[in-house]
């Protein structure tokens, strides 16, 4: 989503960020005046948990705001593909990662339309590709999923750890629910196994080498 787009819809919407101040940087209201129901658009999986345990107060907080709708009932979806982005601490050509993420990022809004979302999923480590994917998400207003191969957890649990992951499970929590992988090949083992895994589970992948 723009900062353009995304402004304009805080614009015409100003009564979410009062109502959900903490969702609100992470979600989209789209109310229909003639039906009166609200959808609200998530950016991962994460937050429309979140809007789904706190859906009743939601409404109900909604219902009683000067200013706001009167909102008959709501639903709540994720409009972020999930993209996989992974590569050696030695690849060459970041330029190339940021050219493949905006082209990958613009047939997306092609595609689904402009309010979605191309959600980064990548390896929280120093040094890895994933480093320049989330760097150039946070730049762009499009949502990370970091997957930590050791120490901290990305579970709602705070400040809770896990044992180092293998290879196998590190993998599949890459490439579960993932809706395209971008594996830029060097010399490393790993992410030619993680696109592998992909194509078996019938994920697309784009293959980039340097």
């Amino acid at each position: 989503m723009t900062d353009d787009l995304r402004a304009a819809l805080q614009r015409e919407f100003p009564w979410w960020g009062m109502v959900a101040p903490k969702l609100a940087p992470h979600t989209v209201p789209v109310y229909d005046r003639e039906t009166r129901k609200l959808v609200l658009l998530c950016s991962t999986p994460a937050h429309l948990t979140m809007v789904k345990l706190v859906g009743r107060s939601l409404l109900t907080k909604l219902n009683r705001l000067d200013g706001a709708p009167e909102v008959a009932g709501f639903h709540a979806k994720v409009v972020s593909a999930r993209v996989v982005v992974t590569g050696p601490p030695t690849w060459s050509d970041p330029q190339l990662v940021e050219d493949v993420l905006l082209e990958t990022w613009h047939d997306i809004v092609q595609d689904r339309g402009p309010l979605h979302l191309l959600a980064v999923r990548h390896v929280e480590a120093a040094g890895e590709i994933g480093d320049l994917a989330r760097r150039w998400a946070e730049a762009n207003g499009q949502p990370t999923e970091p997957v930590y191969r050791e120490g901290l957890c990305d579970c709602p649990v705070p400040d809770h750890h896990h044992p180092p992951l293998t290879d196998e499970e590190l993998i599949a929590r890459l490439i579960t629910d993932a809706d395209l992988v971008l594996a830029f090949i060097d010399n490393r083992a790993l992410d030619e196994q993680i696109a592998d895994a992909a194509e078996h589970a019938r994920i697309p992948v784009r293959r980039f080498t340097a």
